[in-house]
């Protein structure tokens, strides 16, 4: 059996937390966050792999842990079968041209004093040294046909293109170094919907034409539903719901991931008529210290009147298959 691209397990990544003036008064020992909380998951070669949830879930912590931007608390990222996450900085910079990541912040990912020719050379030199002015002005060319872009815009500074036009620059920066596996952090965010599309189509070219696999984080559900051949939930550092992306938009098994789907629907329902939808955020409520963290905003657990099995600290729930290829973390699953 071929081994994955990439192998995820037990993945924790924990901040420490400060004495603010509160626990010190009280005398609270400063304690730590588990961002990311013993997340397993797997990426095969060609595919992408949506991870989806709220802000502040864990999303973008697992992507960077990944890339090896950050130290993780505990477990092992394999990448090709083998084990990275005791590489140093200097041990994973060969592999860093094979696992490349597309950043959120558009503004950030670009250096403003640079012109794009010269942000695109940079890249493409740490791929091939050896090239030539003259070469390294060809592969630009090259680059910017991948994404779409004119020739002229190598003379432009970042802040002289529009948010398509900069995402677009970031998506032929990564590819000049040829990687396999690309971690798209909310690669659509601040662009407009028709430009978002266009977004989405090329990486679903670039997959196509080269064998590229992503981990695709986003809020933007529909979006994840389009892209993605399997999407896992993450709530609170941890995944509850992993499968193929029909099942987890259509027929989830956890209540969260059929909250987080209803409440996309309920919101497109609202919006038809002006109002605004309500929201929840990850802290509107106190976090639980054992058993299942979504137990205070389950309404499968309130309905059945509220189980001890739910907050069973020895019992918290675990990821267990109940379909071919379709994982849950919950007691009590929906029906199908």
């Amino acid at each position: 059996m071929t081994p994955p691209l990439l192998e995820v397990k037990g993945l924790s990544k924990h901040f420490s937390q400060r004495r603010g003036l509160l626990r010190m008064l009280s005398g609270t020992a400063a304690g730590t966050i588990p961002a990311v909380d013993d997340v397993s998951f797997t990426l095969a070669e060609n595919e992408t792999l949506g991870l989806v949830g709220e802000s502040g879930c864990g999303k973008t912590t697992t992507g960077k842990a990944i890339l090896k931007l950050m130290p993780v608390t505990a477990g092992v990222i394999r990448y090709r079968d083998r084990d990275i996450t005791p590489l140093s900085p200097a041990e994973f910079q060969p592999l860093r041209r094979e696992i490349q990541m597309i950043f959120q912040d558009l503004d950030a990912a670009l250096n403003p004093k640079m012109r794009i020719e010269s942000i695109l050379h940079e890249a493409i030199a740490l791929r091939e040294p050896e090239l030539d002015a003259d070469d390294l002005r060809r592969r630009a060319y090259d680059l910017l046909e991948l994404v779409n872009l004119k020739k002229n815009k190598l003379a432009n500074f970042p802040a002289e293109l529009s948010g398509g036009e900069k995402r677009r620059i970031g998506i032929a920066r990564v590819l000049a170094v040829r990687p396999k596996l690309i971690v798209a952090d909310e690669p659509t965010s601040a662009l407009d919907v028709s430009i978002q599309a266009q977004v989405i189509n090329l990486l679903r070219d670039l997959q196509d034409q080269f064998g590229l696999s992503y981990l695709f984080i986003s809020h933007d559900l529909p979006l994840v539903e389009l892209v993605s051949h399997r999407v896992a939930v993450m709530y609170l550092g941890q995944i509850v719901e992993l499968g193929p992306a029909p099942r987890i938009a259509h027929a989830p098994r956890h209540p969260y991931t059929s909250v987080l789907w209803s409440s996309l629907a309920e919101k497109r329902s609202q919006e038809a008529v002006s109002v605004t939808a309500p929201t929840w955020g990850v802290f509107d409520f106190e976090r639980p210290s054992a058993g299942c963290r979504f137990a205070p905003r389950c309404p499968v657990y309130a309905a059945r009147g509220k189980p001890p099995e739910c907050t069973d600290p020895c019992n918290a729930p675990r990821l267990r298959e109940i379909e071919p290829g379709h994982v849950v973390a919950c007691h009590f699953p929906r029906e199908p």
